[in-house]
């Protein structure tokens, strides 16, 4: 079979996309569920095996309700701190031209100091007698080893010389390697672009292991209390976003498998608590302000440069972040929420800690001891809700304006006193 036609390809990553965040994130959904989503049942099985494929062993599990079979993720961050969504990036479709221009191409140059293309077309069937490259063909390979940095070029006359890459390495020790090892570490687990980070530090790894014959520790050394590993799968439409920001660019979006729309993008907001990511951004085709998961952007890509009426535009939306507790209330006026907070303070030290931490650069004011007054203005205060709830009856909400937090949080309880008898 060839390599083009084998079914474990990952052609499209928007393909496994859904369905691998699906199945990590809740774990639900039955194969009748992800039909009903609009994912033919065929598709389905396809790509449920390539996700399988590519995933640790008894990462994804199965388990059966009534007659049909959900899957769904078994992770302990205990266990391990590593992602194993990554390593579906991976992988994607390949050729078998790639596979041989890879490694034939590198072990001619390993053998031999420079070789023009022709040398190297020449010698190929050296190494393997199926080589099926052409002149054309493996001038196309060189270019795209050559871009990615594996080998590098040059000019004498009219021949172009190919060479291998020096050693990036070579002049670090040992040591300084461990200690380039855990930076990388890190940096995959906090970057919002962590992807580069998982690939140089499996290729570092690799390098140390068997050009440096050094024993790695598999232990890992950082923990993370959140850590949302899910947001790597949307790493590719995220960089297209922060490129269209940076560099002052209008960005095409297709959201839900609809026609693109043209948006003003504006700022990149994460919640650190439950790990949503949104895209700020002016709706140029709606006329309004904006604000869009960015797990429901299919596809993202930049278009023109901003004009100078449009970056103006923008300028004024850039304080949206600092106005609201997360993404809500775009449309909204400015209201002040006042929260009473009381504890024991000797006891419960660590409710100042939360609110300093926590608390958006709300006021804080000291009525008492144990009793503490907290006031923020933002655009919807009902935002708040599960912040505030997280206190228990420590918290209370004295006011609102016009959006009634307070009484919408009294309905709350009063409801939980009736599903569960007593709190």
């Amino acid at each position: 079979m060839a390599l083009r036609d084998s079914v474990l390809m990952i052609r499209n990553y928007e393909n496994i996309r859904q369905i691998l965040r699906n199945i990590y994130i809740y774990g639900c959904f039955t194969r009748d569920d992800f039909i009903e989503m609009g994912i033919s049942g065929r598709k389905y099985d396809n790509e449920q095996r390539r996700i399988s494929a590519y995933l640790p062993d008894k990462f994804i599990q199965k388990r059966r309700v009534d007659k049909k079979v959900l899957l769904y993720c078994s992770y302990s961050m205990e266990d391990s701190a590593e992602n194993y969504l990554a390593d579906t990036y991976k992988n994607k479709s390949f050729t078998a031209l790639d596979i041989m221009s890879y490694f034939f191409v590198q072990q001619l140059l390993n053998d031999n100091i420079e070789m023009t293309a022709a040398e190297i077309l020449e010698d190929m069937p050296n190494y393997n007698e199926a080589s099926i490259f052409t002149k054309d063909n493996l001038r196309v390979k060189l270019d795209e080893l050559v871009d990615k940095g594996y080998i590098v070029s040059r000019k004498e006359g009219r021949k172009v010389l190919y060479r291998l890459t020096q050693d990036l390495w070579a002049d670090f020790t040992d040591e300084e390697l461990k200690d380039i090892s855990l930076y990388l570490e890190f940096l995959k687990n906090v970057s919002p672009i962590e992807m580069p980070y998982y690939f140089l530090e499996q290729k570092l790894h690799l390098y140390m292991k068997y050009e440096r014959k050094m024993n790695l520790d598999d232990g890992g050394v950082f923990a993370f209390k959140h850590n949302h590993f899910f947001n790597s799968l949307d790493n590719d439409v995220l960089l297209e976003i922060l490129r269209a920001i940076k560099n002052s660019n209008v960005l095409r979006i297709g959201i839900d498998n609809q026609v693109e729309i043209e948006v003003l993008p504006v700022k990149v907001i994460h919640d650190s608590t439950y790990g949503r990511q949104y895209l700020y951004c002016y709706d140029a085709i709606s006329d309004r302000q904006r604000v869009v998961r960015i797990d429901k952007i299919d596809s993202a890509r930049c278009d023109r440069f901003l004009k100078s009426k449009e970056h103006k535009l923008i300028e004024g939306m850039d304080k949206f972040a600092d106005e609201c507790w997360c993404t809500s209330g775009v449309e909204e006026e400015l209201k002040e929420i006042v929260v009473e907070f009381r504890f024991n303070e000797d006891k419960e030290a660590f409710i100042l800690r939360r609110i300093d931490k926590e608390g958006h650069g709300g006021k804080l004011i000291k009525k008492e001891d144990g009793n503490y007054e907290y006031r923020l203005k933002l655009r919807d205060p009902n935002e708040m809700i599960p912040w505030i709830r997280s206190f228990g009856e420590r918290a209370k909400v004295l006011s609102s304006g016009d959006r009634h937090t307070e009484e919408i949080i009294a309905q709350d309880w009063k409801k939980a006193v009736r599903n569960y008898e007593s709190l």
